[in-house]
């Protein structure tokens, strides 16, 4: 395969196009993510790469996805996705930048070193997609010539969510493992994801519905989709669901699906907006009725559909004696966990399975304390905190039974041991409710639109409205700064970042400034704050926690200036002025 020819095709092409000198991107859990103009050159270098990783693979189909997820629209990026449609093993991070580092007149030399001892038959097969950027197709075909440069083949899925991709390289290395390596195949993302997760949830719906002495409504769920490619994805669900007739489960109404108007991607709207902000997504076109329902039943997902939250409004009573709303209501990453939970520690307690599956929970440390409490001290389920990324949450869940994991932001999934899937093979009926949750999990990444369709299953065999979601626990205040600093490196953390380990003065001083919080509010326990340093930018992120946000807020503050007094850069943040008091 690495024949000479190939290697200098490979150097040759390589010759003349310039990556971003010196090369300073870094390559983590989100792959390369910068400004779209800096990956130009990249691209064809991570063509060449994802060749060579189908390679060392046997030939299996390794995906490549072009997205810079809740970015603004002038962002890209470009990550690997390994055969088994999860993310490029932790490992081969590093591989991708050293490559990116290797000169041109290198090049062969590096290739040629990591394919001594593949068969010289193998055919590399990388499989493409991309979101509605407007930089994405150029991106794209800059991958697929270096994958062409390598004489392998590229199955190119156009327009997708991130989530999307990862499961079609899972499909197509499943539907394709007794074939020849050199099979090509080209999934039908309409049959093989939108009809099957359609029919799933179609058909666990109806089983609650036979059981349920109450007459059960179509869900209206009102979706806020960032003008992401998501809203693609979303709309042909609720056309093949809209074929059920009235026996419909769920309608969606889709809002922000402007495509075609790049600038808008994840402007005053999507998950991460909603998270970070705490306000309603901006409507565009703006929809008067549909910004001002109080009843209304909202998710929000992000430009690739990776993210989702859930929100509803509380109304207040204006001065012309009408209701409008006053503010939202947030069910974010946390509170889907804790819901997935609840669901399935009942499912187990009532089939008698507690002591032969395990339910766990990873977390990072953005979880409000307070669903960790609800995890550990009402549902009696572990809990475990990692370091922010969604490789180290996907890991640790990995030694569960049933190993949920969710950020804070939206992100999430569940992950099914092997013994689970054997039992609910053989055990249960698909109409079972653990069947069902099990056959409506993509399980390779977090996926917004299955994950809906997760949430209102649960919802629906609870019987539960969002509020009572919601009472399930009440959680902490909470507030995120970021401070900018000269060297993001000098910070040092430990204990799943939530404590600085150098500078330790200034784990000290935070220390100092969360117990003063904790006397004046004669609440102990119930405050916390964090530093951590940015991977990607000059600046570190402040995190806090307390009884009520002006608590939250003056904590946060607090500490960031302790950050910048101790690491920080030109630009100070302001000082909060004196503690608050308890009837503020």
């Amino acid at each position: 395969m690495a024949t000479a020819t190939i290697r200098k095709a490979v150097a040759d092409a390589l010759t003349g196009v310039c990556t971003p000198t010196p090369f300073c991107l870094t390559y983590g859990t989100a792959g390369f993510r910068c400004f779209a103009a800096k990956l130009k050159g990249v691209s064809l270098r991570v063509g060449v790469l994802a060749a060579l990783r189908s390679l060392l693979k046997s030939g299996k189909f390794v995906g490549v996805m072009i997205t810079a997820s809740h970015n603004p629209s002038h962002d890209n990026g470009i990550k690997i996705v390994d055969p088994d449609g999860g993310m490029l093993e932790t490992n081969w991070e590093s591989v991708v930048v050293d490559f990116m580092h290797c000169t041109t007149n290198l090049t062969a030399h590096w290739i040629e070193k990591r394919l001594e001892h593949v068969e010289e038959t193998l055919i590399p097969r990388v499989v493409v997609g991309y979101d509605t950027r407007e930089s994405s197709p150029s991106l794209a075909e800059e991958i697929v010539q270096g994958v062409h440069l390598m004489q392998g083949h590229c199955t190119q899925l156009g327009l997708i969510t991130t989530p999307q991709l990862h499961y079609a390289v899972r499909y197509m290395n499943t539907a394709t493992a007794s074939k020849p390596t050199d099979y090509l195949l080209h999934p039908d993302l309409d049959r093989v994801y939108i009809e099957y997760f359609a029919s799933q949830f179609t058909a666990g719906m109806n089983a609650l519905a036979t059981e349920s002495v109450h007459t059960r409504h179509p869900i209206e769920l009102n979706v806020d989709c960032a003008h992401g490619v998501g809203s693609l994805a979303l709309a042909k669900l609720n056309a093949t669901l809209a074929r059920c007739g009235q026996a419909a489960p769920i309608r969606f109404r889709l809002f922000n699906t402007e495509v075609d108007k790049r600038e808008l991607l994840n402007l005053n709207c999507g998950a991460d907006f909603v998270k970070i902000t705490l306000k309603a997504p901006e409507l565009y076109p703006s929809d008067v009725d549909a910004s001002c329902s109080l009843e209304g039943r909202w998710a929000t997902i992000d430009g690739d559909a990776d993210r989702l939250l859930y929100f509803y409004h509380t109304p207040e009573t204006g001065p012309d004696g009408l209701l409008y709303p006053s503010r939202i209501v947030l069910l974010d990453g946390d509170r889907i966990a804790c819901l997935f939970a609840s669901f399935l520690t009942t499912i187990l307690r009532e089939s008698l399975l507690t002591e032969q599956f395990k339910v766990g929970v990873v977390q990072t440390a953005y979880a409000n304390a307070s669903s960790t409490h609800y995890l550990r001290d009402e549902l009696a389920v572990t809990a475990l905190c990692v370091p922010t990324g969604v490789k180290h949450l996907h890991r640790a869940a990995l030694d569960f039974d049933f190993g949920i994991y969710f950020e804070a932001n939206g992100h999430g999934t569940v992950l099914f041991s092997d013994a689970v899937i054997e039992y609910a093979k053989q055990n249960l009926d698909p109409s079972h409710p653990l069947a069902v949750f099990i056959g409506l999990t993509n399980t390779t990444v977090g996926d917004a639109i299955t994950d809906i369709l997760l949430v209102e299953f649960v919802l629906s065999w609870h019987g539960w409205s969002l509020k009572q979601w919601h009472d399930m626990y009440t959680e902490l205040a909470s507030r995120q700064i970021k401070v900018s600093v000269s060297q993001p490196s000098s910070i040092q953390t430990t204990d799943a970042e939530r404590r600085v380990c150098s500078p330790l003065a200034l784990q000290e001083s935070i220390d100092d400034i969360v117990h003063s919080v904790e006397r004046a509010t004669k609440a102990p326990g119930k405050s916390r704050a964090f530093v951590r340093p940015s991977g990607t930018e000059n600046i570190a992120r402040v995190y806090a926690e307390s009884i009520d946000q002006t608590w939250a807020d003056w904590l946060a503050q607090k500490v960031a200036v302790a950050t910048h007094h101790f690491v920080g850069s030109d630009q100070q943040p302001d000082d909060p002025g004196p503690m608050p008091t308890l009837n503020q």
